[in-house]
């Protein structure tokens, strides 16, 4: 996996920044806040046209890093013109250092929903799209390189309903007037069942919306934010929960919202159990989040196991979902001593690949009171052999990584047994 230079790490911080510190719109007077069922979410007024009636625009919820950028806001107002040039910089430095952005098809799709205020209203980017944003985010090459430019997947758009109730604002512009415009159409559905889904005329592109499912139905769910009908589906709570800032490479950027690529992996791993039919998507799903867990595991171990733990709470099916996604099987080959780490390999397949796993002959030692030498430890193992790949499988289960080998503070008593 390719580390992505310094320089394009930097350039892309302070593009996100910008784009932060940037008003997403030009409002008029100070901005104020509300209190809605208990909760406190800050607003601004706006004009949408010259003359026209004062509208409040949805900010976003009361919290410390709002009111920084609000007053980052107020004290650095640049001119619209000012930002996307600089903007538009930043993003051509971006693509001279290999950054692909959006195909002609996509980015105009991604820059109507941008400025209708879908992201700023609540509505998150999921699925193959926020995954090619991760690059940026995690600063590293995730796939082959080839990004955005030789896909064509389509577009999913999720959201919360109650969020989308309690905020008291709608897209500007008009959001179905935008698809329109971009040649969409309301997917047609059976009966009267609402379309959460719009395609292009020739049926080669679409935009799905989302939303999470707490009852047994996955049924069609309004947001009355985008006013859009939306699909609930099970899970999506958790992958959506929380989500971070991302810019799109396109023209001068978009700002969109992400989920946290640790809650993406999970997720995929969850769903790629769940698929039924075609093998391509479940087989997609673990190449994601292989790709997201072995990225972080280098320097965010912690957020991996974090997300897996949050995700182990949340009920059975979710347990046994990522019992199948990340379990070890293991090659019947006889294990090997590596004597440049000290370490005892084993051969195995795991998230859809063969990799090496390997345990520390000083582990070995401490919890098999092996000799401290590398007969001896090799011997522990042979010995003990399904109680040490045991062990691997809970550590992997526990912590997925492709990080070598594990270690005695990677491991904990209970895991020997």
């Amino acid at each position: 996996m390719q580390v992505l230079p310094a320089t394009l790490q930097t350039t892309y911080a302070n593009l996100l920044q910008a784009h932060l510190n940037r008003p997403s719109f030009e409002f008029e007077g100070a901005p104020f806040t509300r209190k809605i069922s208990g909760k406190t979410y800050w607003y601004a007024n706006h004009r949408t046209a010259p003359g026209a009636a004062l509208k409040q625009r949805y900010l976003g919820p009361d919290t410390e890093e709002m009111r920084v950028r609000i007053e980052t806001m107020q004290a650095q107002r640049q001119s619209q013109a000012d930002f996307r040039q600089h903007a538009s910089s930043l993003v051509a430095q971006l693509r001279a250092g290999g950054i692909s952005g959006p195909d002609r098809k996509t980015g105009p799709m991604l820059r109507t929903l941008a400025n209708s205020g879908v992201f700023r209203l609540g509505g998150t980017l999921v699925g193959t799209h926020a995954f090619r944003h991760y690059d940026l985010t995690l600063g590293v090459h995730l796939s082959d390189g080839s990004g955005w430019a030789t896909q064509t997947d389509d577009i999913d758009i999720a959201g919360f309903e109650k969020l989308s109730m309690a905020i008291e604002d709608s897209a500007d512009p008009d959001l179905a007037e935008g698809l329109s415009h971009l040649g969409f159409q309301r997917r047609p559905t059976v009966g009267r069942k609402p379309s959460t889904s719009w395609i292009l005329r020739d049926a080669s592109y679409a935009i799905d919306f989302l939303t999470p499912s707490f009852d047994d139905d996955e049924k069609p769910v309004e947001l009355p934010a985008l006013k859009m009908w939306a699909q609930s589906l099970h899970f999506l709570n958790y992958l959506i929960a929380d989500p971070i800032d991302a810019v799109t490479p396109y023209m001068e950027g978009l700002l969109v919202k992400i989920p946290r690529p640790e809650r993406f992996a999970v997720h995929k791993l969850i769903i790629s159990q769940r698929r039924k039919g075609a093998r391509a998507k479940p087989r997609k799903d673990i190449e994601q989040a292989r790709a997201i867990i072995w990225a972080m595991a280098e320097d965010q171990p912690y957020e991996i196991r974090n997300a897996i733990a949050v995700a182990d709470e949340k009920g059975p099916a979710w347990r046994k979902a990522l019992d199948i996604a990340l379990d070890v099987q293991f090659i019947a080959k006889p294990p090997k001593y590596n004597r440049e780490d000290d370490s005892i390999e084993f051969e195995g397949r795991a998230l859809g690949v063969t990799r090496t796993f390997a345990v520390s002959g000083l582990a070995v030692s401490f919890f098999m009171e092996a000799e401290k030498t590398p007969e001896g430890r090799l011997d522990a193992v042979n010995g003990n052999r399904s109680r040490i790949e045991a062990a691997i499988k809970r550590q992997f289960r526990r912590a997925p990584s492709n990080r070598l080998p594990i270690g005695v503070t990677d491991l904990h008593p209970d895991d020997w047994r």
